[in-house]
């Protein structure tokens, strides 16, 4: 999903007034107002970059007069010491918003890195790379932004964009003696359903899902899975589209990059990826 600029400048600017950027005490004691700077945000590390317009706008935000030159695309990698961009103006102002900008091209740069990494892994296979609503509060666009930007593909943004009927609710509706209530929605809304074993595997097709989520399967039983359906559904059949969840890392996803396998959805893409290490620099020191 893009980001809307508008959600962009709401951010920004709530995250300039929770650092006090206006009332930055250090900067405004010992930086006279003359005084301005040139600097550069530089990646310490290899990675993809995400979020440099979002630093942009916080420094367009907090003063109009910064200038900010982005020299690495959005989605493009970067190599240690590689320059992300530039940016010129009040010393003052560069100061008190750094903070406030790095941590937004930090962090979503780490999501897109550790997206591009998992997408490396299995691309070879024809499988996608999904995230999950395993977000930050009211960072989601954000973060699933981020993915989009690492090669990855968004699962549902929210509750109301798909059906996705995981283990709880089957428990309700198994207590409740309404699991024949799983049949009525909308048919233009894609329905996916979660199963944690292969008996509820071969239940689940009885509600003509769109895709079935294997949750917490080992790769054994995947590959079982998988001979299954092809059994059920002949080559002139749409068979459910087959999405792996749950006991998935970088380390092992290798391991789940099985034929037949259409998507695997990682929550750490969004709930650990670790912040990429970009610095900002200054560069010159004048006065006017």
């Amino acid at each position: 999903m893009p980001l809307n600029r508008n959600i962009v400048r709401r951010v920004a600017q709530e995250a300039l007034l929770e650092d006090a950027a206006h009332r930055d005490i250090t900067t405004l004691a010992f930086i006279p107002k003359n005084i301005l700077v040139e600097a550069k945000f530089v990646a310490k590390e290899d990675g993809v970059v995400c979020g440099v317009f979002v630093a942009r706008e916080v420094f367009s935000i907090f003063d109009k007069t910064v200038s900010f030159t982005i020299l690495r695309k959005e989605g493009g990698r970067v190599k240690k010491g590689d320059v992300i961009a530039k940016v010129r103006g009040r010393a003052r102002s560069v100061l008190s918003c750094e903070r406030v900008a790095l941590n937004f091209i930090s962090y979503l740069s780490g999501i897109s890195t550790v997206t591009d990494k998992a997408v490396g892994c299995v691309a070879s296979r024809g499988i996608r790379i999904l995230d999950t609503r395993k977000t930050t509060p009211l960072l989601r666009a954000f973060e699933k932004y981020a993915v989009l930007m690492g090669g990855g593909r968004n699962h549902r943004l929210d509750l109301s964009e798909q059906y996705l009927v995981k283990d709880n609710h089957i428990s309700v509706l198994r207590k409740a003696k309404k699991l024949a209530g799983l049949a009525f929605r909308e048919d233009d809304v894609l329905f996916e359903i979660e199963v944690d074993d292969f008996d509820g595997l071969k239940k689940s097709l009885a509600l003509c899902p769109d895709i079935i989520m294997l949750d917490n399967f080992k790769p054994q039983d995947i590959r079982k899975a998988i001979a299954y359906l092809r059994k059920i559904y002949s080559s002139g059949d749409k068979r459910p589209l087959i999405e792996l969840s749950g006991g998935i890392s970088l380390e092992n996803i290798r391991q789940y990059a099985i034929k037949g396998v259409d998507f695997i959805s990682l929550g750490a893409l969004t709930h650990s990826a670790r912040a990429l290490d970009i610095s900002l620099e200054i560069t010159k020191v004048h006065s006017r």
